[in-house]
C-alpha cells in the first residue's frame, strides 16, 4: 500500500474496524471491499486514488452511506471513505457554503442557519449530502429554489487519474455539466459550493395525518393542488402503517394513515392560508401544522428511517397522478407481504421544472410527482419482498413519465438510468470517456464510458 498513506487509515480484510466501515445504511448490502481508505483531507483522496488507478482498482467513494442501493461500499475495490470530511463553511457575503464531501445534511443545516441561510438539500439530516447532490437533491426548498444540484455552482473534483480539478461554469464546464445529475461517475467531489438563501430560522411546516381510507382522495386532491401550488410550497404524501412505538399515542399503533408534510418557504404568517388546502384534503386524525424551527423540520422524518435497515426500495416519475395510477398503487399497498413500507408521492412544481432539460445532467423537469418506495423486511424474507417491489414497480411502470426514476431512491438499474438520463445519457458517455475512460468509478448508476 502507498507509504505515503497513513497506516493506520488503511483498513483491509481481518481488521477490528474493518466490518463496521464496510456497511452502510442498508443492511440487505453485503460487500467486501479489498481495501478501505479512511481520508481525513483532499490530499488523502489523491493518493488513495492515484494507488488504486496504479493498482487497476475499482473506487466508490463513501460519504453518508445511505443510498438504498448501497452505492457506498464494493466487492473487491476501494472504498474511499469521506465521512470523518465533515466541515462546512459559511461564506456570508457571497452566499455560499463551502462543504466537504463527507459532511450530511445536518451538517450543513446547523451550520447554515446560524447565518438564517439554507441551500436546498434532502429530508433526512442523516443522508451524506454527495450522493444526494450528485444525482439531484429532492427537499422542501424545491419549488422555491430547485434540486441541490440546481444549486452547486463550483466543486473540488479528484479525477480517475488523480488530478485535483476545480469545476464550475467557466473551468472544466463539462464536468460541472456531467456532475449536476450525473451521479458519481466522474470522480470524487471533496469540496462543494451551494447557493445560500435566506431561510428561518423558524418556518411554516405542514404536518397533516389521515386517515388510510381516505388514501385516493387525498392523492387526487394532492395532484389538483400541487397543478396550481405556489412556488413557496413544497410537500410530500406518504402512505404507510405506523409502528407500535412508544413514541406515538396508543390509538395509532399499526394504524395504515397518509400523511402530508411539506413547508412553506417564506413569511410563515403569509403561508397559513397557502397550506390550507393541504390540510383540508379529508379530515385529519393528527394536524400538527405550525411554526418551528428549519433545523427540526429537516429531522421530522429522521424515525421513518432508522439506521442499518433492511430495505428494498424503488422510484418512478409521473407526469400526473391519474386515478388509474392511484388504484394501482392502493392496491399493491393493500397485498404487501408485510405493513413495513413507506409510499412516499413527492409533489413537484416550481423552479426545479423551469430549469431546461439540457442545462444540467438532471433531465427530469417535466413531471409533477415522483414515487419513492420502500418496504423493509422484519420477517417475510428478501425474495418475498424483493418481488413485491418489483410488482409495484412494473404495475406503473406503464402509467410512469417514460420509464424515469430518481436515481437517489432506486437500486442499480441499467435501464432506469439511462431512462432517466434521457437524451442527456449520450454525452454523459463521453464525458466519462475522457475523465474515467477504464470506468474505475462503476460501483453506482453506472454510465459506461463511450467515444
Amino acid at each position: 500500500m502507498d507509504q505515503s498513506l497513513k497506516m493506520e487509515s488503511i483498513i483491509l480484510p481481518g481488521n477490528e474496524l474493518y466490518d463496521k466501515k464496510r456497511k452502510v445504511w442498508n443492511a440487505t448490502i453485503d460487500k467486501h471491499p479489498g481495501v478501505i481508505v479512511v481520508c481525513e483531507s483532499e490530499e488523502d483522496v489523491v493518493k488513495a486514488v492515484r494507488y488504486a488507478k496504479e493498482k487497476g482498482l475499482s473506487v466508490t467513494p463513501r460519504g453518508g452511506g445511505h443510498h438504498v442501493g448501497g452505492f457506498g461500499t464494493c466487492d473487491e475495490g476501494m472504498v474511499i471513505d469521506l465521512s470523518g470530511m465533515r466541515k462546512v463553511t459559511v461564506n456570508e457575503e457571497q452566499l455560499v457554503a463551502v462543504v466537504e464531501g463527507g459532511a450530511t445534511l445536518g451538517d450543513i443545516d446547523e451550520e447554515t442557519q446560524k447565518f438564517g441561510l439554507a441551500t436546498p438539500t434532502g429530508t433526512v439530516s442523516k443522508t451524506g449530502v454527495a450522493g444526494l447532490a450528485l444525482s439531484g437533491g429532492l427537499g422542501y426548498l424545491r419549488g422555491k429554489y430547485g434540486l441541490t444540484c440546481d444549486n452547486l455552482v463550483g466543486a473540488n473534483l479528484v479525477t480517475a487519474d488523480g488530478q485535483l480539478l476545480y469545476v464550475n461554469e467557466e473551468q472544466h464546464p463539462d464536468l460541472y455539466w456531467a456532475i449536476r445529475g450525473g451521479g458519481g461517475n466522474f470522480g470524487i467531489v471533496t469540496n462543494f459550493e451551494f447557493k445560500l438563501y435566506p431561510i428561518g430560522p423558524e418556518v411554516l411546516a405542514v404536518d397533516v395525518m389521515y386517515d388510510y381510507q381516505d388514501a385516493k382522495q387525498i392523492i387526487l386532491k394532492a395532484q389538483e393542488y400541487v397543478n396550481q401550488a405556489p412556488d413557496e410550497v413544497s410537500f410530500n404524501v406518504t402512505v404507510t402503517a405506523l409502528p407500535p412505538a412508544p413514541f406515538l399515542p396508543e390509538f395509532l399503533h399499526n394504524r395504515k394513515v397518509v400523511m402530508v408534510g411539506g413547508m412553506y418557504a417564506g413569511d410563515p404568517q403569509m403561508g397559513v392560508n397557502v397550506v390550507k388546502p393541504l390540510q383540508e384534503l379529508a379530515t385529519p386524525i393528527v394536524d400538527k401544522t405550525g411554526v418551528l424551527p428549519y433545523v427540526a423540520l429537516q429531522k421530522n422524518l429522521d424515525a421513518m428511517v432508522p439506521d442499518h435497515v433492511a430495505v428494498h426500495g424503488t422510484s418512478l416519475y409521473f407526469t400526473e397522478v391519474t386515478e388509474e395510477a392511484v388504484d394501482v398503487l392502493l392496491a399493491k399497498l393493500d397485498n404487501a407481504p408485510m405493513p413495513t413500507y413507506l409510499a412516499q408521492l413527492w409533489a413537484l412544481s416550481g423552479q426545479m421544472n423551469r430549469i431546461s432539460p439540457e442545462a444540467t445532467a438532471f433531465s427530469n423537469r417535466d413531471s409533477s410527482f415522483v414515487l419513492l418506495l420502500d418496504f423493509m423486511y422484519m420477517g417475510a424474507g428478501p425474495e418475498v419482498c424483493q418481488q413485491w417491489v418489483d410488482s409495484v414497480y412494473d404495475g406503473l411502470l406503464p402509467l410512469s413519465n417514460k420509464g424515469t426514476s430518481y436515481l437517489n431512491g432506486i437500486g442499480a438499474n441499467e435501464v432506469a438510468a439511462m431512462n432517466t438520463l434521457g437524451k442527456n445519457y449520450g454525452k454523459l458517455a463521453k464525458i466519462k470517456a475522457k475523465y474515467d475512460p477504464e470506468n474505475m468509478f462503476r460501483h453506482n448508476h453506472n454510465v459506461r464510458p463511450q467515444d
